[in-house]
Order: structure tokens, then sequence, then C-alpha cells
């Protein structure tokens, strides 16, 4: 049998310059869940996806559990396990989309009526992020520069695979919420709209795994924070 976790980044840094970049609080949540896991697993490997939270939760969360004494291989980027488009699609599209659907427009004006970090606010981009989310889903785009949803599902779910079929291994992957999503899927053979709607709810710095049994995986665990203890250490964005 074989183990994979799947392990979100770190809280970023939405609303900020530039969002791909642990917030103090990710830092925390890395290095807590590095502290936790040093007891609880000896990985044979570390992959980590290419972006700098992805990249920078693991550096944080090794140095955490090496410094229990634990040894925590340095990790190895895999691209296959980037996160879906969202950013480059809200940037492209998300006002051209609004336009053609009342619904999604009616989340972007609540956006910008409600005061900045208020929970209305937050609560409209849950939900304007979610109906665009929906568009690309579906193929409405009509942007070959952007990936589609069934293109990243593929290859997040090839990677999985790959990782899941020598025998015996324990894996961590340290990626995104729409990783952990299509591992969702792949281990309980959902659809790819209740895969990514799962993606939605992932936690900052949760764990998943997969295991294997003869061929197929399954999931055993889902979006859980042993590690964090303290309320306000919990978030989503």
């Amino acid at each position: 049998m074989s183990s994979l976790l799947l392990i979100r980044h770190g809280q970023a840094s939405l609303g900020a310059a530039d969002y791909d970049v642990l917030s103090p609080l990710g830092v925390i949540q890395a290095r807590r869940l590095g502290d936790h896991l040093a007891g609880m697993v000896r990985p044979d490997l570390i992959v980590t996806g290419p972006r700098v939270r992805q990249r920078d939760t693991a550096t944080h969360m090794i140095a955490a559990a090496r410094a229990r004494g634990a040894h925590f291989p340095d990790p190895v980027l895999r691209p296959e396990f980037d996160e879906y488009p969202a950013l480059e699609i809200m940037q492209r599209h998300l006002q051209r989309l609004a336009a053609a659907d009342a619904e999604l427009a009616g989340h972007v004006a609540d956006l910008a009526r409600h005061p900045a970090g208020s929970r209305d606010q937050r609560r409209a981009f849950e939900a304007a992020f979610q109906r665009m989310m929906r568009s690309w889903h579906d193929g409405h785009l009509g942007d070959p520069g952007i990936e589609a949803a069934t293109a990243f599902a593929e290859r997040v779910e090839s990677g999985l695979r790959e990782l899941l079929a020598p025998r015996g291994r324990t894996v961590l992957v340290v990626s995104s919420a729409g990783p952990v999503g299509i591992g969702l899927r792949l281990g309980l053979g959902i659809d790819l709209w209740s895969g990514l709607k799962a993606s939605f709810v992932v936690h900052n710095s949760s764990l998943s795994e997969l295991r294997t049994r003869g061929d197929e995986p399954m999931l055993t665990m889902f979006n859980a924070l042993p590690h964090l203890r303290d309320p306000a250490e919990i978030t989503l964005r």
C-alpha cells in the first residue's frame, strides 16, 4: 500500500499586489504542519508545485520537521501540481463573463459595494469566484491561452497516479486547493465539477490522503487540520 498526502499551501496574500506570497500566518501554518508531521510520517519523497506559495510552504514545513529531528528529504518540483488558472481567468474574463451573466454581475457589484475585508465582501468574492469557475468548467471562456478544466484535471490526475504507482512508499505533495479537489475526485470517482466544488472549501495547510489497494486510489482523509488548534489560524483564503 502506498500513501500520498496532499497538502494545500499556507495562507497566501489575497488582496495584495502579489498573491503568490505566504502571509505571516501562512508561514505559521506551514511550520505547525511540519512539527505535527515530524512525529507522524517518514516521507520517502516530497513534491511541490511550481508556485512560490507552494514551494515556500514546503520549505517551512520541512524546516520545522527537521528541527524535531525528523528525516524529511529536500522537495522535488513537479509542474503537474500547479494550481488551476483562477487568477488569470479573473483578470482576463471576469468582467466579460459578468456582462453576460446577471447572477455573476450581482456578485461583482457586491464586491465593489462592501468594505474591503468585511465579511460581506468575502461572501461576495466566494460567490463570484465559484460562478466564474463554473463558466470555466463549462468551457465558456473561448480563450486558448488558458488551460481548460479537463486539461487541468488530466495533468493533476496523471501526476497523482504516477506518484502512487510504486508500492509501499509515503509521498507528500504540497500544492493548492485545485489539485486537492482532483485528488478527491480520483479517490471517490466523482465528476469533475464535484471535485472542483470541493476545492473551494479546502483550508490552508490542510491534509488530504490517498492510499492504494490494488490499482485504484482511495480517499482516506480530506481537509484535515490536526496541527491547528487555534480557530484564528484556520483560513480558506
